[in-house]
């Protein structure tokens, strides 16, 4: 993973793609996941929005247990 920069490919549209291509031939390409990309970018705002309400509730989160530790 390390070797690999595996985490760094996933900032990118394309590093996603090539993952998704990749889990995909390893399940015998009946996952579908190779066409998970079309999905991505079709709905790129929305996942984008929903992703960052996420993250603000996890900080809130955060934030309150810190104060309460």
């Amino acid at each position: 993973m390390t070797e690999y920069n595996w985490l760094v490919s996933y900032a990118s549209i394309e590093g996603i793609d090539r993952t998704l291509k990749q889990m995909d031939h390893r399940t015998k390409l009946r996952s579908g996941m190779g066409n998970a990309i079309d999905e991505l970018q079709q709905f790129y705002t929305e996942f984008e929005a929903e992703f960052t309400a996420f993250f603000e509730d996890i900080q809130a989160h955060v934030n309150q247990r810190t104060t309460e530790l």
